[in-house]
């Protein structure tokens, strides 16, 4: 099963990846000092601390003009918890792994930072005839390691 959702373009995550998904306005956020630009900041989310990553931020997308379908998707990592910021959920959907393939190596950019390609070496066809598109799958462990590789506290 998979999540799509927006971020500027359509992509998909495994639900296995994903603990919930909650509202942008579910609660407030405080922002420490010395979070990097792309840290939206901290979420108490059920006396858990969750850390929000802001994905336009991350990828120097323009910000969202309109944050109110904004949702973040709740991941756990060991004893850590983060929230990666959206700009809607789409939809739920089952697919087949026949259905899946690996991306092209020209679509694929492992090594750019700022690009959400360097996350993704998956994709999914979902649909038929008119309706058919092809969803890059967004592998959100591969995104919290650079994180932790970039910026040592996120690994402590």
């Amino acid at each position: 099963m998979y999540i799509t959702f927006a971020l500027e373009n359509s992509y998909a995550v495994e639900i296995k990846q994903v603990r919930e998904i909650i509202d942008l306005s579910m609660g407030e956020l405080t922002r420490p000092p010395g979070l990097p630009g792309f840290m939206r900041g901290m979420l108490n989310l059920r006396q858990q601390m969750v850390s929000v990553i802001d994905l336009r931020s991350l990828y120097q997308m323009t910000p969202l003009e309109d944050s109110g379908l904004a949702k973040i998707l709740v991941v756990e990592r060991g004893d850590e918890c983060y929230g990666l910021m959206v700009d809607a959920v789409e939809n739920i959907m089952t697919i087949e792994d026949s259905h899946r393939f690996g991306a092209p190596k020209m679509m694929r950019n492992a090594g750019a930072q700022g690009d959400p390609r360097s996350e993704m070496d998956e994709v999914i066809d979902i649909g038929e005839g008119d309706t058919r598109r092809t969803l890059s799958v967004f592998q959100c462990d591969r995104l919290l390691e650079r994180l932790a590789r970039e910026i040592p506290a996120l690994a402590a």
